[in-house]
């Protein structure tokens, strides 16, 4: 008897509070089912210290941040135009052709970006070598070697170096370059 009011009591008030089984996709691997799962990217940061110490780390990072931001878009538009010339010099037919579609580019370019890429900041313009690099896997210094030959690379080269820049930086995401990784993948994560 005791049993039996045991199981009406546990069907009674159990029963809103089990759920049904829902059925998740699987892959046979060896004889075994795995179920699989879509997991969205998370970014995992370390714990932080002092608060007092946060407040110069905070306002660093907010001006890189706001570095980036600024040298971002002329990165993206940099690869898109160096596919673009990419395009049209793989169908140019001479040297003759190729050097005159490199004059009416560049030309175009400096109408266009001249203004706006003289209000960089060194800082700005530092962070926009790299992101170059990581738009397009290649040094800004390679580029401007393919595109308007050696001497000129080196001169650049030179006046780079004069402020503090370095046109044949690479972009180490995993490395010194991890911080503006960050914030673009956190930039790109808004923009989708």
């Amino acid at each position: 008897m005791y049993k039996t009011i045991v199981i009406i009591f546990l069907t009674l008030f159990a029963a809103p509070f089990a759920e049904a089984q829902s059925v998740a996709p699987a892959t046979v691997v060896r004889g075994d089912t795995l179920p699989r799962f879509h997991l969205p990217e998370i970014t995992i940061l370390a714990k932080r210290r002092a608060p007092r110490h946060y407040a110069r780390l905070r306002r660093r990072n907010a001006r890189l941040e706001h570095n980036v931001r600024k040298a971002l878009p002329y990165a993206k538009i940099a690869a898109s135009e160096i596919e673009k010339i990419d395009r049209l010099l793989a169908a140019a037919r001479s040297e003759g052709e190729r050097r005159r579609i490199v004059k009416e580019e560049y030309a175009a370019l400096m109408r266009r970006f001249k203004q706006p890429l003289t209000r960089l900041t060194v800082t700005q313009g530092k962070i926009l070598v790299r992101l170059i690099y990581r738009e397009t896997d290649n040094s800004a210094f390679d580029h401007i070697r393919q595109y308007k030959g050696a001497f000129n690379a080196y001169f650049w080269q030179s006046v780079a170096l004069l402020f503090g820049n370095n046109l044949k930086a690479d972009y180490a995401p995993l490395g010194r370059d991890r911080e503006i990784e960050e914030i673009v993948r956190a930039i790109e994560r808004e923009n989708k």
